[in-house]
């Protein structure tokens, strides 16, 4: 499955070479890391649930970071993470992030009869985001999760972003792990002034 997943990672490498080939023809400006966000889970199992949190840059290229989620897997399974951390970026192009960071999560498991898990551990993550146009962001990330069981979890997420204007997106992504799917919808409120065109 780890192999399955670096594969579709490394198939994003076309895709944010586009991006950034696009996005110097098309603006000069950073991405934000100051923004709040709040998203709809749909699971591939027709089940769902919410997730919201939020970054904040705490100085040059740093950001510390928060997110709930809680969400069904079916009508007997549900799943929630409660992660704190801090992430680091590099701009590797005008238009071109990488981006790493590491949380601490607290995660459940809650099944019937005597299946609950609880646990804690740490995510860590790299990945990509760039600007495919003015106002359409692209996004792939690949996590290590810890935080459910003794076992890391391999976590690929995909995600893409429409700016209405400097202040609201609306986007989804698509997070794929060893378990399941589960597509992200929903919208962010960007405050910081590195997001202004």
């Amino acid at each position: 499955m780890m192999i399955k997943l670096l594969t579709r990672l490394a198939a994003l490498t076309p895709v944010f070479a586009v991006s950034v080939a696009a996005a110097q023809q098309q603006t000069d400006r950073p991405l934000s890391y100051d923004f709040a966000y709040a998203s709809l889970a749909v699971t591939e199992l027709d089940s769902g649930g919410l997730e919201g949190g939020g970054s904040f840059t705490v100085a040059p290229n740093f950001h510390v970071f928060a997110a709930y989620q809680d969400w069904e897997l079916n009508d007997n399974v549900d799943r929630s993470i409660l992660q704190v951390g801090a992430g680091y970026h590099w701009d590797i192009a005008n238009n071109l992030d990488l981006v790493v960071a590491l949380a601490f999560a607290d995660s459940e498991l809650d099944t019937p009869g005597p299946g609950k898990i609880d646990d804690d551990g740490l995510i860590l993550s790299a990945g990509l985001r760039g600007w495919l146009t003015n106002a359409v962001e692209l996004s792939g990330m690949i996590s290590l999760d810890d935080s459910l069981g003794s076992d890391s979890d391999t976590v690929l997420e995909l995600g893409g972003d429409y700016h209405l204007n400097s202040q609201f997106s609306l986007g989804g992504r698509v997070r794929i792990d060893e378990d399941e799917t589960t597509l992200f919808v929903g919208g962010r409120f960007h405050f910081g002034r590195t997001n202004q065109r």
